[in-house]
Formats: structure tokens, C-alpha cells, sequence
């Protein structure tokens, strides 16, 4: 069920002034985008964005497939949902986009997995995050969240997702993220059920401190990549670090869809092409510190950042990296939702 946040958000676009013809209205995660790469589009176009948030890919897919999402151009999305979308025939497909000039500067891997209905624009992993002022130990293992220590009992957040909730129990496990394993899902949520007392929130942490009175309580998490950039920003502070676990995590990446029923396809085309010009794409990615499938761009970033294994993992860390590319059945999709949804209500209930 979309939060308040979310409905408020959408609800005000749909029926104030902002949504006219001159503005772009884009569905997408918080700080996917720098401020001055939306100021430098809305010079460079006369065409003003509005950002209407989501923090949880459910919330997304429901606008979506639903009369609330009429008035969104641009959304930001995940290649398997953009291609499940897409054949729904929601998206433009690439072959009728115009003025693609910067689109030779993809990457062929992300460009790959993105298409036919979607453009490559950022990549990276699921990890850690953690207050250095208030964890004394920095985590190197998943175990570090999953039996937290002392310290830490009440200040732990984690994510809502069939997927990654149960991904730290499975790789430490050393089991596929993805395994439809009954008697193997039981264990882990067993494990954890146990974890729940440890927890402070399922919020996503950057929904969570930015909203929440108790927002000073979380410690710790499991996250994405750039997460602590925007978390450092929100609590005006630069507490917040980033690991991935040394066993190994997820990699993933987002694309740009353009939605068929827009009446603004061509500034939406003209606005992701402008975004992958290689400088604007550069500055955006280091902005918000999470890496474009940008080639062109990241050959213009500084090596001391490509090297930085937060911002891009090198060749033997992603080795240890799974991508979020295969496919679930529905059945494994359907035992994962209320492993995720009973876990949810056991710790509200607390």
C-alpha cells in the first residue's frame, strides 16, 4: 500500500498547477537525481521536473498499472519490471525514441539489460549502512545485521522487499538469493523472526530518518549503495558509511522508461538524452555517489572514484556479486510476499 508520503506527493501533482504542459513529471526513488542536474535541464529546456517519490518498488508498480499514474512521463525502474511493463505496452520501446545522440555512450552490459523498453542510468549493490558515531565496530559480514550485538538490539533497519529481506540469510547460507526452497525459506524465516526484537524498522533508512521522530535511533541497515550520501545529507551529518559484506551481495541497476500514454514523449526522450550527455552524466553520478551506465561518463570521473569500491566494486568484488536478473516464478514470489508481509506485521505487533 503506497505511504502517505507517496499519495501526498502524487496527489498534489494530479491536481495542482505543476503539472502542465511545461512540466516533466517523473516516478522515481529519492535522490536518483542531483539538484543540479534537474536545475541545469529545466535552463537548458524552459521545462520545469517534478519528482514524485517512491520508496518501496510495489508503491511504483501500483501508480503504474493504475488511473493515479496518467500524468507520469519518466519513471525510474528496475530492468525485469521494464520488461514485464513494457510488454504490457506502457513503455515506448527504444526503436520510436528520438534525438538519441548520447545514447552511443551506454554501456553495452546495462544498455543489454535494459532494453527494448528502457535506458540504461545507474548501477550498484545492496549493502550496509551504519553510524560510525554510534556502531564501535564497523560490519565486514552480513552477520554483523543479522546477529547484531548488544549495542546495536533496537537500532537495526532492514527493507521490505521479496527479494532482498531474506538475502543476508541466504548468502550466508550460501544458498541462491532466489531459491524457491520451501523447507530452505522456512529456516530463514525462522531466523528471521528471531532477528525481530533487534529491529527498529522495515522503512527503507532514507524514508525512515528523513520522516521519522525516531529517525536518531536507527544505527544501522541494510541498503543500497548511495544510500549514505543522501542519509549524510538528511541528517546533516557525515556519520553514515557504507559496506558491502565480504560474502559477497547483489548488483543492481536502474533504468529510464518513458510512458506511452505521455503527451510530453518528446521532452521526456529530449530529458534522458540531455542526462546522458557524458559531462552532465559524470557530475549526476558523483553527486548523488552511485555509478552510471554512463560509459563516456565515468571515463571523465576521477580514477581515485572509479576506484572506490563503495561507488564501483572492481572485477574479483563483483565476481562475488549476484545480478537481479533471474526470474521468479510465481509461486516463489507469491511464498516469498508473505514470508516478507507476516514478518512485517510480527514486528508491528511488537
Amino acid at each position: 500500500m503506497q505511504n502517505f508520503k507517496t499519495a501526498l506527493s502524487l496527489a498534489t501533482c494530479l491536481i495542482g498547477a505543476t503539472c502542465n504542459a511545461q512540466t516533466l513529471n517523473i516516478l522515481t526513488w529519492e535522490a536518483a537525481f542531483a539538484d543540479d542536474t534537474i536545475r541545469q535541464w529545466e535552463e537548458h529546456s524552459g521545462i520545469t521536473v517534478k519528482q514524485i517519490f517512491f520508496d518501496q518498488e510495489e508503491v511504483r508498480n501500483s501508480i503504474l498499472l493504475s488511473a493515479e499514474g496518467s500524468d507520469i512521463d519518466i519513471v525510474t525502474i528496475d530492468p525485469s519490471t521494464a520488461e514485464l511493463v513494457g510488454e504490457r505496452d506502457l513503455f515506448v520501446p527504444l526503436e520510436q525514441y528520438t534525438n538519441t545522440a548520447n545514447f552511443r555512450h551506454f554501456d553495452p552490459e546495462w544498455a543489454q539489460n535494459c532494453a527494448p523498453y528502457a535506458t540504461p542510468y545507474l548501477w550498484g549493490t545492496l549493502g550496509i549502512v551504519y553510524r560510525k558515531d554510534r556502531v564501535s565496530k564497523a560490519p565486514i559480514s552480513w552477520q554483523d545485521i543479522m546477529a547484531p550485538s548488544e549495542e546495536l538490539r533496537g537500532h537495526i533497519g532492514w527493507v521490505e522487499n521479496y527479494v532482498d529481506t531474506l538475502a543476508p540469510a541466504l548468502i550466508l547460507r550460501n544458498q541462491s538469493v532466489t531459491s524457491d526452497d520451501e523447507v530452505l525459506l522456512k529456516e530463514v524465516f525462522d531466523e528471521m523472526e528471531n532477528l525481530l526484537p533487534a529491529m527498529l524498522t522495515f522503512e527503507y533508512a532514507i524514508s525512515f530518518v528523513g520522516e521519522n521522530p525516531n529517525a536518531d535511533e536507527l544505527y544501522m541497515a541494510l541498503a543500497y549503495s548511495g544510500d549514505q550520501q543522501q542519509l549524510n545529507l538528511l541528517s546533516h551529518s557525515q556519520q553514515w558509511e557504507y559496506v558491502v559484506p565480504e560474502e559477497g551481495s547483489m548488483i543492481w541497476s536502474e533504468c529510464l522508461a518513458v510512458l506511452k500514454r505521455s503527451d510530453k514523449r518528446s521532452q521526456a526522450m529530449d530529458f534522458i538524452n540531455f542526462i546522458n550527455t557524458p559531462a552532465v552524466a559524470a557530475a549526476n553520478s558523483e553527486a548523488i555517489f552511485i555509478a552510471s551506465s554512463n560509459a563516456a561518463a565515468t571515463a571523465l570521473q576521477s580514477e581515485a572514484l572509479r576506484n572506490n569500491p563503495v561507488f564501483a566494486p572492481n572485477a574479483e568484488q563483483r565476481g562475488k556479486l549476484i545480478p537481479y536478473n533471474a526470474e521468479f516464478s510465481v509461486r516463489n514470489i507469491l511464498l516469498r510476499d508473505r514470508i516478507t508481509s507476516t514478518l512485517v506485521e510480527l514486528h508491528e505487533s511488537q
